[in-house]
């Protein structure tokens, strides 16, 4: 995808307080609900109207306010920087619902071609204002990005794990990094980080867990879900089945093929981009079409080589779900990794004793 099909900026987003109402439903009964929200908050509504778009017909319209607002739910809205792309719709029309799905595709593919991370945060529609033309808006798309926070991530487990100094060596250069950075700087700055990583911390178990407090973060509502299903099957056993079985899970939330031996659950991640990878014969194109890492991506398709080390972080995608199914800490080891050459990404997750 070139420049000139999707016009592109960045956006420093700042945190911003928020009345919202969280509903499932269609695209055009947003404003069915932004009006009742525009009614209850009145004179403290300060800024452009958001709706968060979390997939699968759950969103939220959301109105910034100067302070609370009675009988309205109020939150804090995080900020971040966000790749932007500008859109013009009509207030009210299966169609306009379904010209951003398209636009959110496209930016998800340019985010994919560009090797930009992204966050798990709800993407986001900013309306800005009336186009003049009836029920005409304008609106600016907004997709979080993740390099930044996954930064502070790394910084947070590197001060309550290795300690300043550390952090300090492990870190140096990263703030002439942004999401907008070429990827190839990107990469370069990785792979100092985590040589200085590897040298700074001897012990391997201690660099896993640095690696996996910078993972993505499960989403709640999923885990919440399984947990359900645990419950409701009575064995870790049963979910490893209903999961296998249950193509409601495949995809989302990005694993297949589980399979347990002894105390020991392995599972694949699914690949990012599944018909590239299905189709490809070139087995550096399979790879890079299997990770969802951006960094590793480009590392990949540009032949470069990163320390296996940043690998857990992919581990501390599983991480959380499975410590919060079972109420007990559990310890995931990546395995397998495309970084490294293999075919797969392939974590062993060990269950606590008993489970």
């Amino acid at each position: 995808m070139s420049d000139d099909k999707l016009a592109v900026t960045w956006r420093d987003v700042p945190d911003t307080p928020v009345a919202s109402v969280r509903f499932k439903g269609k695209h055009e009964g947003i404003d069915e609900h932004l009006d009742e929200l525009s009614k209850l908050v009145g004179q403290r509504a300060c800024g452009d109207p958001i709706v968060l778009y979390r997939g699968g017909g759950d969103m939220e319209v959301c109105l910034p306010v100067s302070g609370p607002v009675d009988g309205a739910e109020c939150h804090t809205l995080e900020g971040g920087t966000m790749l932007c792309a500008t859109f013009l719709g009509r207030r009210g029309t299966p169609e306009t619902g379904e010209a951003i799905g398209k636009m959110f595709g496209e930016l998800w593919r340019y985010t994919v071609e560009q090797h930009v991370g992204v966050t798990e945060e709800p993407w986001r529609e900013v309306r800005v204002g009336d186009a003049g033309d009836g029920g005409a808006y304008a609106a600016e798309l907004q997709v979080p990005m993740l390099l930044p926070k996954w930064i502070a991530r790394l910084k947070g487990g590197l001060d309550r794990l290795a300690g300043e100094d550390v952090r300090r060596r492990v870190l140096e250069g990263s703030e002439a990094l942004s999401p907008s950075s070429d990827s190839a700087l990107k990469v370069a700055w990785m792979k100092g980080a985590m040589e200085r990583l590897d040298d700074a911390v001897s012990d391997e178990g201690v660099r896993r867990e640095i690696l996996c407090g910078c993972s993505h973060v499960y989403p709640a509502e999923r885990i919440a879900a399984l947990k359900e299903d645990y419950e409701r099957l009575g064995s870790v056993d049963a979910l490893i089945d209903f999961i296998a079985s249950d193509p409601g899970y495949e995809g989302a939330p990005y694993y297949r093929d589980p399979e347990r031996e002894g105390n020991v659950v392995f599972i694949d991640k699914a690949p990012q981009e599944r018909e590239k990878f299905e189709g490809a014969t070139d087995p550096v194109v399979k790879r890079a079409a299997a990770c969802h890492c951006p960094v590793v991506k480009a590392a990949i398709l540009s032949g470069e080589s990163i320390s296996f080390t940043f690998c857990n972080c992919g581990a501390g995608w599983f991480k959380p779900l499975w410590e919060r199914i079972l109420g007990k800490s559990v310890e995931v080891v990546c395995e397998e990794s495309v970084l490294r050459g293999d075919d797969r990404c392939h974590f062993a997750i060990h269950l606590p004793e008993g489970a």
